[in-house]
């Protein structure tokens, strides 16, 4: 199965203020870092792909080309609810529930997401392992640090393989090793899904083939081609006396 995620001239405002303005990009299986200031923009299209609000102009196609032994090769058009049954979505100020412990928050979590009741507690005890917060699963989420509360969320992202991936600002209060371990899960996950990173750090970028990077400047796309060619995102930020921070 392929998935694509098409935007066709999408317009989003919030009251009089127009943040997304006639967009026109398409995602695919792989990992796209969607990269710009902050206030950019980047926020509203990663709500927008993720079906939590909708464009006031434009049109979001979601469309998966799957085969059947009888019918052979077709294309499918999903819905929104089709989407919020294969997404793992975390938001830039990622809270959770904040009165629930860690333990109980990603099992909540992991059982929202169909992940049977027998794999559940295998499947968290190892990652509560592997990102040192085992020790720390009965903390509710209010009492944890801005680094902790991160893992958390991206955990809750991850944990079903979620064929679409959506990432906003993941990142922020990790360590080098922390953001490591995620980024080798979400090069694995690549393979199968189509992963979106919101980011405004371009060396936070990883440099491979499947990789491709978006640059949203004043809700407008500037620039969209492989993470090879980060550098021309360095010549419009030149051209426009803009310098990158």
């Amino acid at each position: 199965m392929s998935l694509r995620i098409s935007l066709n001239n999408v317009e989003y405002m919030e009251g009089n203020t127009k943040l997304i303005n006639n967009i026109t990009c398409s995602f695919s299986t792989g990992i796209t870092y969607m990269v710009g200031k902050n206030g950019a923009g980047k926020s509203s299209i990663l709500k927008l792909i993720a079906t939590a609000v909708h464009p006031n102009k434009g049109e979001i196609f979601y469309t998966n080309l799957i085969y059947e032994k009888r019918l052979g090769v077709s294309l499918k058009e999903l819905n929104d609810e089709d989407i919020r049954e294969m997404i793992g979505f975390m938001p830039q100020h990622f809270t959770g529930h904040a009165e629930m412990t860690i333990e109980r928050y990603l099992k909540y979590m992991a059982f929202h997401k169909g992940i049977p009741h027998t794999l559940v507690k295998p499947l968290l005890d190892k990652w509560l392992k592997d990102t040192n917060l085992f020790e720390l699963k009965r903390r509710k989420l209010r009492t944890l640090s801005g680094g902790q509360r991160q893992k958390v969320g991206l955990i809750q992202a991850l944990i079903n393989q979620p064929r679409i991936c959506i990432l906003d600002e993941p990142f922020e209060g990790l360590d080098s090793k922390e953001k490591s371990f995620f980024k080798r899960i979400i090069q694995r996950l690549s393979f199968h899904s189509v992963i979106i990173i919101s980011t405004h750090l371009l060396e936070e970028i990883e440099q491979s083939d499947n990789v491709s990077v978006l640059y949203i400047e004043e809700g407008k796309l500037c620039f969209y081609g492989g993470a090879d060619e980060i550098e021309k995102i360095l010549v419009i930020l030149k051209r426009n006396n803009n310098p990158y921070n």
